[in-house]
This record gives structure tokens, C-alpha cells and sequence, in this order.
């Protein structure tokens, strides 16, 4: 039995013939979706574009690495790739014969809604739908609709506003189509739920979007639980991942202005980088807050980024979109406390297990109050810590691939 995973995100050339580069949380799921599938009698195969020279930001992860597909137990099929109306034309005829041979030889297609200015998934359903295969739609981690919306309120020219607000909707008219005709509808965003409640049904599951492994899991946080009970010293606040507006960043960083008004000893970190950093920094000269946010950048995914969280009291996820941040579940499995803007993908899981303390989204009083709340308390900060860390030990990345690979094995075997 083959699985065939298609996903717009691409693979880089390596340095031989059977060899490529790839982004490391990317390859963290696949090799946890391989070893899941592969318990259950299931080859995994996947299919992506693949590109001369792969950075780690197009490979949707913090660094890339060179791998051999075989040697992590799945196989590899590259396509050509496409990110302009031009360059799908150009494509086209390429990619459909590379498309249509990869789906002949498999039993299951996962399919999603990346890519641009088509969803690579788009172009693979027909093909599927023809050649008689079980079909999977898989949104992620996001609900990408407000963030395609607000992309396209912002374009200035009238003609290619309006073709950016009708592209989204033709992609989420397609999306509606997809979980209502597929075979399989894998959700990790309850968010996309919501959208489209009117056409959910019983083939429809909803997953937890996790990257926790059992080595991420910490087995105590006690340095963090003796730091936050000595009153006097500030909290140390955490803000991680790409430097754009639409994480909320800048909002973050007013926040911490308005507890150093009401003399409340904090620090920040905002670490990573990305479009809007200049502009942040900026905000913090301004607001002459230098002495006490800084930005230490980019710090490699894995034991040395998780060293950095280590010296924080509080991981501060503050999206202004739907889309679920990897943070969430990542901070819980480190032990870290979380503070969090609402958001529709998360706030039932973290509410119902008391793993979070949540604000109204785009809030910056609400915000600045819950820190203050959670420095005056330290002992509640420990226990959404503790409530966190018993979330992240049954929420790993592992036992999502595994429940996902049981209902593509009995899908398989359903007539």
C-alpha cells in the first residue's frame, strides 16, 4: 500500500543525484508521518517541488539539512515548481505528467490547499478523482483565508484587487468542494472547522497541530519554578518565531511599555527574524525600551533554541490571524508557562486543560494586565506550567501520525 503526500513546500537539490536538502521541522513530520504509516503496512511517498538552492524560510522550517528520502523511509518524487501565473505556464504540462505518474502508483492522495497562484492540491484532485484513488485534504496549521484577505485588501490597484479577493474565494469555494467529496479531511486548526461547519461531516477529523517529540518533553522545570517564586526578580518574557506584523510583535512590545509605566519589572526577548524586524526595533528605540527588549536573532531549532526558552518565565504567542502557532504546544512541553491572544484553532484545547491564560486578541491593556496579574501570583504561573506540560505529553507528534495513519490504513481497506 503507498501513501502519496503532495505539498507545495520544496525540497533543494543535494549534493548528488540522491540526495536533497530539506527544512528540519519539515522533515521532523515526514519522518514521524513515514514511521506512522510504516507501523501499519504503508509506504510513504513525497511529492514536492524542488528547487536548485533551498532556504530555510521557503522550507517552512528554522534550518535546512541534507538528507537521503530512502534512508528516512519515504520516497521522493520532485516537481517542477511554480510561484507566478508565468512560471505555472510555463510548468504545466511538466508538472501534470509528474503528478499523474506519482498518483498512478499510489492507493491514497494527501492533498492541501499550498501554493500560489493555484493550490498545488487543486491541480492534483482532478487527476486522483480520475484515476480512481482515495482522496485526503489536509488543512494544517493554519486557516490561511484572513491572511490571503488581508493580503488582498492591501494591493492599491483596483483590477488586481479585485483578482486577489476573487482568487481567495475561488480557493476556499475549492476547499468546500474538497471536505465534502473527499474520502479523508485531516484538520489541524479548529478554526477551519468553524469556516466551513456547514459542510463537515463524519469524514472529517480534527487534530491537535504538534511538533513535540519525546525528546523535547522536559522532565522538570525546576531552575524556572525557584526563579519565579523570588518575587523581586522580573519576569523574563519570551516572544519567538518570524518578525511580522501579523504575530502581533510590535503589539507586544507596547505591552511592555505600559508595565514599565506602572513599574513592573519585566525583560523581553523577541527572537527570530523576518520582514517587519527593522521596524520593531524601531518601535523600541522610540519607546525608549533598549535596556530592557532585546533581540538576540535566530537561534538554530533544536537543543540550543530550547537552552534559550529555558532562561524565560513566559512564552508570549500573540497571532492576530487564525493560524496556529508551533510555539503553543512546544512552549507547554518545555515547561514554560503560556500567555496567549484567543484564537479560534487553540483556545478549547488550552481552556478545558487550564494550560494557558488567554486575552482578547489585539489587546494591549488586556495584555499588559495578565502579565501584571501573573507577576503579582507566581504560584499560578507554576501551575499553568505544570497543567502545559501534562497537555504536551499526549499531544506529540508522534501519536497524531499514528491516529492519522489507522484512518488512512482503514480508508485503504474499505471498498
Amino acid at each position: 500500500m503507498t501513501y502519496l503526500l503532495i505539498n507545495h513546500v520544496p525540497f533543494g537539490a543535494g549534493s548528488s543525484s540522491d540526495t536533497f536538502q530539506v527544512g528540519d521541522l519539515f522533515l521532523q513530520d515526514l519522518r514521524a508521518q513515514a514511521r506512522a504509516l510504516k507501523n501499519v503496512g504503508i509506504n510513504l511517498v513525497v511529492a514536492t517541488p524542488c528547487v536548485q538552492k533551498l532556504n530555510a524560510m521557503s522550507g517552512g522550517s528554522f534550518n535546512t539539512v541534507e538528507i537521503s528520502p530512502l534512508a528516512c523511509d519515504f520516497a521522493y518524487v520532485p516537481l517542477p515548481r511554480y510561484q507566478s501565473l508565468k512560471e505555472y505556464f510555463k510548468v504545466r504540462r511538466d508538472l501534470n505528467q509528474k503528478l499523474h505518474a506519482a498518483i498512478s502508483g499510489a492507493d491514497i492522495i494527501q492533498m492541501d490547499y499550498g501554493g500560489h497562484p493555484f493550490m498545488l492540491g487543486q491541480l492534483a484532485w482532478p487527476i486522483a478523482t480520475q484515476l480512481n484513488k482515495k482522496r485526503l485534504w489536509l488543512f494544517d496549521g493554519a486557516d490561511p483565508f484572513p491572511r490571503l484577505e488581508l493580503d488582498a485588501s492591501k494591493e492599491t490597484n483596483p483590477l488586481k484587487r479585485f483578482l486577489k479577493r476573487r482568487s481567495v474565494q475561488n480557493k476556499i469555494a475549492f476547499c468546500r468542494h474538497a471536505i465534502q467529496t473527499a474520502d479523508l479531511v485531516f484538520a489541524h486548526n479548529a478554526a477551519v472547522a468553524l469556516r466551513f461547519k456547514s459542510v463537515w461531516n463524519d469524514r472529517c477529523h480534527q487534530f491537535d497541530r504538534s511538533f513535540v517529540t519525546d525528546e523535547i518533553l522536559v522532565p522538570d522545570f525546576l531552575d524556572r519554578k525557584n526563579r519565579l517564586l523570588n518575587q523581586n526578580a522580573p519576569l523574563n518574557l519570551l516572544c519567538a518565531g518570524r518578525q511580522i506584523k501579523i504575530k502581533g510583535t510590535d503589539q507586544v512590545i507596547r505591552t511592555v511599555a505600559l508595565l514599565k509605566q506602572q513599574n513592573i519589572p519585566v525583560t523581553l526577548n523577541i527572537m527570530g527574524d523576518g520582514d517587519d524586524l527593522e521596524s520593531f526595533k524601531q518601535l523600541t528605540r522610540e519607546l525608549q525600551l533598549t535596556d530592557i527588549i532585546h533581540f538576540p536573532g535566530t537561534v538554530p531549532y533544536g537543543p540550543e533554541l530550547f537552552a534559550e526558552w529555558d532562561k524565560a518565565d513566559i512564552m508570549l504567542v500573540t497571532n492576530l490571524t487564525a493560524e496556529i502557532s508551533r510555539n503553543v504546544l512546544l512552549s507547554l512541553a518545555r515547561g514554560l508557562p503560556l500567555l496567549t491572544y484567543e484564537n479560534p484553532g487553540t483556545d478549547t484545547l488550552l481552556k478545558e486543560n487550564a494550560a494557558a491564560t488567554l486575552v482578547p486578541k489585539g489587546n494591549v491593556e488586556s495584555l499588559a494586565g495578565a502579565i501584571a496579574t501573573l507577576n503579582k501570583d507566581r504560584t499560578k504561573l507554576i501551575q499553568l506550567a505544570e497543567n502545559g506540560l501534562n497537555l504536551a505529553k499526549v499531544k506529540t507528534l508522534e501519536a497524531t501520525h499514528q491516529r492519522r495513519a489507522e484512518l488512512a490504513k482503514n480508508l485503504i481497506a474499505a471498498p
